[in-house]
Order: C-alpha cells, then structure tokens, then sequence
C-alpha cells in the first residue's frame, strides 16, 4: 500500500512539471520590461561619466574608449522635458570641429579630430552645408548623440579632459580600452 501511495505522489508530481511552462510564458513578459527599461535608461544621466549643463540642455559624455589608433568619444544631448513630461526643444547651438580636443594628462598635449584624406572630420552629425561644425537644431525633440574620432592616447595617460566648445571641459576624463 506504501507503494501505491508513492506512486499516486509520483504521477501528480508528473503533472506538476507541465504546470511550470505557464511560468516559461511569463518570463516573456518580464523579458519584455527588461526591454524597455534599457531604452528608458539611455535618457538617465547615470550611464554619464560626466554632465553639463548649459541652460535648459544638458550634455551628458557617455564614451571615452579606445579601439586599435582612435579613441572614440560619445556625448548625448538632451533637451530640457516639458511639463507633460515630453522633450521640449533644444535651444539649438553649433560647434565648430576644429576647436573640440582633448589635452592629455601624461604629455601636457592637445589632440585635434581625426579627418579624412579629403580632410572630413571624423564626426557625427556633421552639419550639411559646410562641413565644419556640429549642429544640434532647435527643431530636435529627443537626446542627440555626438561621435567624435581622435587619435588615440599612449596607454600610459589613463585619463584625458576633453573640451567641447561652447559647452567646456570634461576634466579627468578615464580612457577605456
């Protein structure tokens, strides 16, 4: 009769295992708000290494890694949020290439954009007409991202600070590579 029993528990513990796919079918769902949070979380000045501020708008400098010769630089623009808690619109600011660098700490140098054979800055968004600035519109409703190609530091200068014009320096800014 014991045994019976154990076998009448074995075949309603069979049953049981069926009854964690409805639970498989729910980790879709919290699979689908961990979707969402990383979009949510793109706007969130804690991804920054460091922010400024400039009137409504903040720049947040999101990237500073080295890849082979070129360090690659981040920064995401973001507009001030209405009261209904939409993105407003930038004020709008242009930023000439040729005066963003970078001064590294180990040889007190300042380093320029990287340009092309044809002496394009390796930068985006470049503003159409004339090649030589970054536009953030005024007509923007949303973060812009600003990539910025310079020629990488020695591996000894750990830390760089990068000027960004007419927004100011991000000091001690540290290199990943």
């Amino acid at each position: 009769m014991h045994l019976t029993a154990l076998a009448a528990c074995q075949k309603e513990a069979t049953p049981a295992a069926p009854a964690q796919a409805p639970q498989q079918a729910v980790a879709p769902t919290s699979g689908e708000s961990l979707i969402r949070e990383p979009v949510a979380a793109q706007s969130q000045p804690a991804q920054a290494i460091q922010t400024k501020t400039v009137g409504n708008d903040t720049i947040h400098l999101t990237k500073a890694k080295v890849v082979g010769q070129i360090l690659n630089v981040e920064f995401v623009a973001v507009p001030p949020k209405a009261p209904d808690g939409k993105y407003d619109y930038f004020a709008g600011s242009s930023h000439k290439l040729a005066d963003f660098d970078y001064i590294d700490k180990t040889t007190s140098k300042k380093i320029t954009l990287l340009q092309d054979e044809n002496g394009k800055y390796m930068a985006d968004p470049i503003n159409n007409t004339h090649h030589k600035e970054i536009r953030i519109p005024g007509s923007t409703r949303h973060p812009l991202t600003i990539s910025l190609k310079f020629p990488a530091p020695p591996e000894t200068s750990p830390t760089i600070t990068i000027d960004f014009p007419n927004i100011g320096s991000f000091e001690s800014v540290p290199v990943s590579r």
